[in-house]
């Protein structure tokens, strides 16, 4: 069974070890959050209710897309800690499946990580969420 939502704006992402759904509904500029749980091969959404979603939004959505250098348009897939910094994996919208980029969050905006800490940022990535990594993720 494949399910399909009305919105062309649906997002998965990790936020805090948690697997989230956010659907954007553009008519009524409405955004649902949704914790997502896989369960054998289901993958069950739940409501986690309205604070819940109030914090999450509040602590990612000015984070959450990014437009890079070259039109990249970015999108948050992943958050997880880096020498006690949080960092945020991003994905290309028009190639999800091309390398992630990476950067450091800190008071609700992206900053660059410095090269000789990128390597490290992508091993840690590649430890936390081994299910995501196939090739060497660059820079």
């Amino acid at each position: 069974m494949h399910v399909r939502f009305q919105t062309p704006h649906q997002y998965v992402f990790i936020h805090e070890n948690v697997k989230h759904l956010l659907l954007i509904w553009s008519k009524e500029s409405k955004k649902q959050l949704f914790v997502a749980e896989e369960e054998e091969s289901t993958l069950v959404l739940r409501y986690p209710g309205e604070t819940y979603t109030e914090t999450v939004l509040e602590q990612v959505e000015p984070v959450f897309f990014l437009d890079l250098e070259g039109g990249v348009e970015a999108i948050l897939g992943a958050t997880f800690y880096h020498r006690g910094r949080l960092i945020g994996m991003y994905y290309d919208k028009k190639q999800p499946s091309g390398p992630p980029y990476f950067f450091e969050i800190e008071g609700g905006a992206p900053l660059e990580i410095p090269d000789e800490e990128y390597q490290e940022v992508v091993q840690t990535f590649a430890e936390e969420f081994p299910e995501y990594v196939s090739e060497g993720p660059e820079k």
